[in-house]
């Protein structure tokens, strides 16, 4: 019997599933909602992640019978009783024989090394961070977050904007930018539809590139933006690394998710500084993979199968293109919510 294992990776914009075989292959793969979530009603966002491996086994041609393992890295799994309850849905839904549950931070850890014990900042609509020591203890930023990610830096370019406009800030190309991006003629424009509650979440998040991308092209307003956000994810990595005692160490600080992907050197040449002062022997490095990829490599990890080489370029070779992951545009998929718990 031929072995397989599917991973998730579960955020705020998407969830991501792969089925793989025991060569490396991808051979399914498919694409839902949003499934992070606060509270208990977790059975409305196990659903979707229930649904997208679904249709990522049907493209592979396989039911969950075939699964031997699958890896859940899912956003919002942050307390024991989060764990303990997606994993009850997840076991119910059949989708795979085995199964663990991981907070998603997991998942860019282990696609950017492949060492015992490292450090993630994991920064995509929102963030976290996390660690595995090197006495194996794992700890995850999870609620004690508190700012970071494409949704802060867009509401901060949306500051510098209005603040252009009435006075207190200066000049900026963001200005120009993002009111063309939203599509309103004014800052004043857009200011009455944000209290209209007419631009939902993934419109206003998608213009975080453009940050990037003034900040590239010399807007002090942007980059200071950039700069701010580089010292922000430092210090969640920099409180690891003191907390469990790694500052004399040599370890990889794996920088995964789409802020990432944000154009010119400045955030990572922040965060990289910020980092070296604590700990000059870390090595700051992106993931070699999408964080659901990384899924995949946790759930061979699960199994005790040692990834070969010839298995990491076999995941490389077929696992989906860029435009697979994209969500710069706003898009159709978005958080749920419900009235008893939303979306982080």
């Amino acid at each position: 019997m031929s072995l397989y294992v599917v991973g998730v990776d579960g955020g705020t914009s998407k969830t991501i599933a792969f089925v793989a075989d025991g060569a490396g292959r991808i051979v399914g793969a498919a694409r839902g909602a949003g499934s992070n979530w606060m509270g208990p009603d977790v059975e409305i966002p196990m659903a979707v992640v229930a649904d997208t491996v679904r249709q990522a086994l049907q493209q592979a041609g396989l039911t969950g019978d075939d699964i031997a393992m699958g890896a859940f890295c899912l956003a919002g799994a942050d307390w024991p009783e989060d764990y303990e309850r997606r994993e009850a849905c997840l076991k119910a839904a059949g989708i795979a024989r085995r199964l663990v549950v991981r907070n998603d931070s997991f998942a860019g850890l282990r696609a950017g090394t492949s060492e015992r014990y490292g450090v993630v900042i994991a920064a995509g609509t929102g963030i976290n961070a996390a660690v595995i020591a090197p006495d194996g203890r794992e700890w995850a930023f999870g609620y004690y977050v508190d700012d970071g990610g494409a949704a802060d830096m867009s509401r901060q370019a949306i500051r510098a904007v209005l603040r252009q406009d009435d006075g207190r800030g200066p000049e900026t190309a963001l200005t120009p930018a993002v009111l063309g991006r939203l599509g309103y003629p004014t800052a004043e424009a857009l200011l009455r539809a944000l209290l209209a509650g007419e631009v939902d979440n993934p419109r206003l998040f998608s213009i975080c590139p453009l940050v990037f991308e003034a900040a590239e092209a010399g807007d002090a307003v942007a980059a200071d933006i950039v700069e701010r956000q580089g010292a922000a994810l430092a210090e969640y990595a920099t409180a690891l690394i003191r907390r469990f005692g790694m500052r004399d160490l040599e370890f990889d600080v794996v920088l995964a998710g789409s802020v990432f992907k944000g154009r010119g050197p400045l955030l990572i040449d922040t965060i990289t500084q910020q980092i070296h002062r604590v700990a000059p022997r870390a090595r700051i490095v992106r993931t070699r993979f999408e964080p659901a990829v990384g899924a995949v490599l946790l759930a061979y990890d699960a199994l005790g199968i040692t990834v070969t080489e010839a298995m990491y370029a076999a995941l490389a070779e077929t696992a989906p293109g860029a435009e697979f992951y994209d969500t710069r545009d706003g898009g159709e998929v978005r958080p749920l919510r419900s009235q008893r718990g939303k979306s982080r």
